[in-house]
């Protein structure tokens, strides 16, 4: 894999893997019921929650435990977000199918505000920064990283705001393209990413070597190495200036959307030209 490659395939694997509040909405289905059976409904919906938060380890009469019901209520019965799953299946459905949930997030990180966008990328690293410990939990698959997440140790605040995140991505998805940047755009964006990654790494010689050395071939390194260049990868996409860093951004989940492939055999921009290459020494 070449340190490109790389780098967008570890920040689509945070991004789109990250599906921390799937653990809350996948329980059981929700679908308005008829006026007779409202009761009921209430019911199986309170019983619901009480299963959700006993193994969450969430009290129930918690600040945090009616944040989360307050948002995957929302989530769940929102007709905007029922009329865009495909095939009409419900959000849960969505969260249990891993193939199904990328391309479903990836086309709703990319319909996103950027200033949404970025906002979503800083509280993902955020977490890996304050939730995960140095050696990602002793795994090298992002995806099941991020997932070992569990709502019970996130802030309040930070339920709240991802919560809220998901609520605007889920909302956003929808079936017309996104306009990919150009190529002068991509050139740019990679040279904006060089110089942030660099000053990430912190122009230290050993820094650089190790993140070329894992870039060449993550497949041997330790989870402590895979977690540390993820650390390095967002921190360096954070800091980067905008409009380059949205462009980054939105490259990566166009090309890991439902459309990716299509757009990367269409996609005019030759090798020496994509982003996120690593700096030299």
């Amino acid at each position: 894999m070449t340190r490109s490659a790389f780098c967008l395939a570890i920040l689509s694997c945070t991004l789109l893997a990250a599906t921390l509040a799937g653990a809350a909405i996948r329980y059981a289905p929700y679908h308005g019921p008829p006026a007779s059976a409202q009761a009921a409904a209430a019911q199986a919906e309170q019983r619901y929650f009480e299963r959700l938060f006993s193994e969450q380890g969430i009290d129930p009469g918690s600040d945090k435990a009616q944040i989360i019901r307050k948002w995957v209520t929302k989530i769940r019965r929102d007709p905007t977000i029922a009329a865009s799953l495909p095939g009409g299946e419900g959000v849960n459905r969505i969260f249990l199918d891993a193939d199904a949930r990328q391309s479903f997030m990836a086309n709703g990180v990319a319909h996103l505000e950027p200033a949404d966008r970025l906002d979503y990328v800083k509280l993902l690293a955020k977490f890996l920064d304050e939730l995960v410990p140095v050696n990602c939990f002793g795994l090298v698959d992002m995806g099941a990283v991020m997932n070992r997440i569990t709502l019970r140790e996130m802030p309040d605040a930070d339920a709240d705001r991802y919560f809220g995140l998901l609520y605007k991505i889920l909302l956003s998805n929808r079936r017309e393209p996104v306009a990919a940047p150009t190529l002068q755009q991509f050139t740019e964006a990679q040279r904006q990413f060089a110089r942030a990654l660099l000053a990430q790494l912190g122009s230290d010689e050993a820094n650089i070597e190790r993140f070329k050395t894992y870039a060449d071939d993550p497949s041997v390194a330790t989870p402590t190495d895979t977690c540390w260049a993820t650390r390095v990868t967002l921190h360096a996409m954070i800091a980067m200036p905008d409009p380059s860093r949205d462009v980054m951004l939105l490259r990566t989940v166009i090309h890991n959307g439902p459309d990716g492939d299509a757009r990367d055999k269409a996609d005019p921009t030759p090798a020496s030209s994509q982003p996120a290459h690593a700096p030299g020494p």
